[in-house]
């Protein structure tokens, strides 16, 4: 065949060709922006597990900090309580000696007997 006789390219199938290439291109980019992008939320992900996990640890921190200072808090207040009735349920000595000091002079008034 004479170089001259090859059927030329027909610009149809050039311009097919041309949008065939550029197909696959547009697809090659999204699956690599895909890819990516996958990747991406994969991190995220990562990084909000871990943000989570700190905030758990503060807030058990900080519950138990809170637990420890209710608790000293209640001891000291248990503590004052029992240090009341302590002070209310035992009489003084004075006392006593009040209310036999009473208890005689009662006894003296309503029966006329002397000490």
């Amino acid at each position: 065949m004479n170089p001259r006789e090859r059927p030329a390219v027909d610009p149809v199938e050039r311009a097919i060709a041309c949008v065939l290439d550029a197909e696959r291109g547009a697809q090659e980019s999204i699956a690599a922006a895909d890819a990516a992008a996958q990747s991406r939320v994969e991190s995220a992900r990562a990084e909000a597990r871990q943000i989570a996990e700190r905030a758990e640890a503060r807030i058990a921190r900080a519950r138990l900090s809170v637990e420890s200072r209710i608790a000293l808090r209640k001891a000291q207040v248990d503590a004052r309580i029992n240090a009341l009735r302590a002070d209310a349920a035992l009489p003084s000595t004075d006392d006593e000696r009040i209310d036999q000091a009473v208890a005689a002079v009662a006894a003296a008034l309503t029966t006329g007997a002397r000490k």
